[in-house]
């Protein structure tokens, strides 16, 4: 059996591929220029906010979606909703994590825009700890896949 072994002594693994790490640091940065500093926690009580304070952060969603999800298509959006809102409870959701980080590895067409939409999920799914925080990052995702398809151009 020939193996072809790259950096690291890791077969299979190539050598152009980014620091994960400093990617989803980068990811984070410009959620937080997007969505506000406090954005996992608003995803959170996304159905239980005051009307003032889900005006804005909605727009901000809104605008965040039109802006950076243009280029995912309407079958990986539904992808992404479909296993948040197929979860039953938190442990299903917070088991999910490695299935939203597979869709990104799997990216070839626009891994920045998947990258964002799911490091949002997973920064809101790993703060969350109640069942209404559940509750809240189902909602916030289905209004993320109604603005994708709002602006969509299909």
């Amino acid at each position: 059996m020939n193996m072809r072994f790259e950096r690291g002594g890791i077969p299979g693994s190539h050598s152009s591929t980014k620091d994960i790490g400093s990617q989803e640091k980068r990811w984070q940065d410009v959620l937080q220029k997007s969505l506000g500093e406090n954005y996992p926690v608003n995803i959170l009580s996304f159905e239980n906010m005051e009307m003032e304070d889900f005006k804005q952060f909605n727009q901000k969603l809104k605008e965040f979606v039109k802006e950076r999800t243009a280029n995912i298509n309407s079958t990986r959006m539904r992808k992404i909703y479909e296993i948040v809102k197929n979860s039953k409870n938190e442990k299903e959701l917070l088991l999910s994590l490695p299935r939203l980080a597979y869709i990104v590895g799997r990216e070839d067409r626009d891994k920045e825009s998947v990258g964002l939409v799911i490091t949002l999920l997973s920064e809101a799914i790993l703060a969350m700890k109640t069942n209404d925080d559940f509750k809240g990052i189902q909602k916030c995702a289905e209004a993320m896949v109604a603005y994708h398809k709002y602006f969509s151009k299909n």
